[in-house]
């Protein structure tokens, strides 16, 4: 870019910046979506414009805008702002990335209105296209990672939900499995449940398989695994829930669980532990 040009384009953000966010808004209301829904409040969206266009302009003052390489450029905050806003709210890719596309089109309308541009028309239009496509990437870059981050903690929490250890009676507890058990969620289940051993000091441990679809030899060595733990801490662990489909199953991998009490429900597997505890329920 030559030297002045530079100082054409800053004069442009800072003097038709009202005009250039009119344009830009007409554009991402014509695109429809969740910006016609209104899901980001006129004032937010309005503040995010120009933070983006202040951003630009402090690229352009700077001479350098390394703004991609620097994390705290003014620019790449209010990109990385805007991307997180739009995952948190729902807005697709597409329309995160319309953000700055509507930006770059309408600052293109301003600049070829713009008398004191129009001899540079060409130069100028080329600069501020790089400039604005470096945007879209950077936005892009930092929507994925926003999205990858809520995506991880969701999933924390799901199996946070998905791993409740119940109290059904003084020393006997309930671990009802459901969903797809691997590596990382056997370990969670494992902490957890030796926790609440621990902390209530259970003499018996219901165990049930009811909800997990598949039950194969990973499932079943992180089960052992988890009772084998289990015991050492003294509790007796039942299983429940095993169908009889399972069951055809698990004698045909070779699962071997003759050393673990099993119970086809939740119901007989309370009443073997009711029974494990010198305990019984009678009618009043």
């Amino acid at each position: 870019m030559t030297a002045s040009l530079a100082p054409l384009l800053l004069t442009l953000l800072r003097s038709r910046s009202d005009s250039i966010r009119a344009r830009w808004q007409a554009r991402l209301n014509a695109s429809g979506g969740n910006y016609l829904r209104g899901l980001t409040p006129q004032t937010e969206l309005s503040a995010e414009m120009q933070a983006l266009l202040d951003g630009l302009a402090q690229a352009l003052a700077s001479g350098s805008e390394s703004f991609d390489s620097d994390p705290s450029h003014p620019l790449s905050a209010a990109l990385r702002s805007a991307s997180q806003v739009r995952v948190a709210r729902g807005f697709t890719p597409e329309e995160s990335i319309t953000f700055v596309l509507a930006c770059k089109e309408s600052l293109i309308e301003e600049l070829h209105a713009d008398t004191a541009l129009r001899a540079t028309g060409l130069a100028a239009t080329l600069h501020v296209e790089r400039l604005l496509d470096r945007c879209v990437l950077v936005l892009a870059s930092s929507f994925v990672a926003a999205r990858e981050d809520i995506i991880r903690r969701q999933s924390e929490s799901l199996r946070e939900v998905s791993t409740p250890v119940i109290t059904l009676w003084d020393s006997i507890l309930l671990l009802p499995l459901v969903g797809v058990v691997d590596s990382v969620r056997a370990q969670q289940i494992s902490e957890r449940l030796l926790e609440a051993i621990a902390a209530s000091e259970s003499e018996v441990t219901l165990i049930d398989v009811t909800g997990v679809p598949v039950m194969d030899t990973s499932v079943a060595r992180h089960i052992l695994k988890t009772v084998a733990a289990a015991e050492m801490l003294g509790t007796r662990v039942i299983l429940t829930g095993i169908s009889p489909s399972t069951a055809q199953t698990m004698v045909k991998l070779g699962i071997d669980m003759s050393g673990v009490p099993t119970r086809g429900s939740l119901k007989a597997g309370m009443a073997l532990a009711l029974q494990l505890t010198g305990r019984r329920i009678a009618a009043a």
